[in-house]
């Protein structure tokens, strides 16, 4: 990233109105994007938000949504947007920049426990394409399979049956690990168990509660991890591997 854009985020943090006419009724998203220009971010993120109320979803609505809401300095909302951005797109460089900037403005600093590095890199390569890419690459390589599958079946020519099975081997392995990654992508979007801190202090308790003992207290615009649900509590986890209970209104799931 350009020092030029580093400077710009900053001051400005980026903003990008690419949503296209297909995605909201052209009206309420021109408006919107007018209401944004003029420096009316309170309006915009409005209409914004009527349009995600109303059904419609994607990563560049959410990041307009996210732009509207930090531009008020409503950091939890905006992290909120930018996180349901990145996880429809978790390749956009924009979308990444806007969410970690904004994270520089949440109280918590919480470091999060270490990831091994091939665990690391194999998120990374996971998440270069969505489960529908990672689908048609399956599909892709199935193709390959039944092509090489053909061609050792039909061929009397030694080296071209050595050659096609060993491609046969490969393909099939590209076939499993793209079919991995697409129900892994699938189900890291459909499985809501991470949220944002929307309370400007939650104290976490001991068990589910008011009258449990307190823990440790964490801040607006923190992320956890949501990993057992009693009545209206929730036990959360921080990033850093604490525990803890809280009351299920004082989040907001991405």
């Amino acid at each position: 990233m350009t020092m030029k854009r580093i400077i710009l985020a900053i001051f400005t943090l980026m903003f990008t109105f690419g949503l296209q006419a297909s995605v909201a009724p052209d009206s309420v998203l021109q408006k919107a994007n007018y209401e944004y220009i003029e420096g009316n971010f309170e309006e915009a993120a409005t209409l914004y938000q009527t349009m995600v109320d109303s059904g419609y979803s994607n990563p560049e609505l959410y990041f307009n949504l996210g732009n509207a809401y930090f531009k008020q300095n409503q950091i939890p909302q905006a992290i909120l947007n930018y996180e349901r951005a990145y996880l429809l797109n978790s390749s956009d460089e924009d979308i990444e920049f806007n969410l970690e900037y904004a994270r520089t403005f949440t109280i918590d600093r919480i470091e999060a426990v270490p990831v091994f590095f091939l665990t690391k890199w194999y998120r990374s390569l996971r998440s270069m394409l969505t489960s529908n890419g990672w689908a048609w690459v399956s599909i892709a390589f199935v193709a390959l399979l039944l092509i090489t599958g053909l061609t050792f079946r039909f061929s009397y020519r030694p080296w071209v049956k050595r050659t096609t099975f060993s491609l046969g081997i490969l393909f099939a392995l590209c076939v499993v690990l793209t079919s991995t990654f697409s129900v892994q992508e699938k189900n890291r979007f459909i499985q809501r168990d991470k949220a944002i801190v929307f309370q400007s202090v939650v104290t976490l308790k001991s068990s589910p509660g008011a009258s449990s003992k307190d823990i440790f207290i964490i801040h607006g615009g923190t992320k956890v991890s949501i990993t057992k649900t009693i009545g209206e509590w929730v036990e959360i986890r921080t990033d850093d591997g604490n525990k803890g209970w809280i009351p299920s209104e004082t989040i907001e799931l991405i």
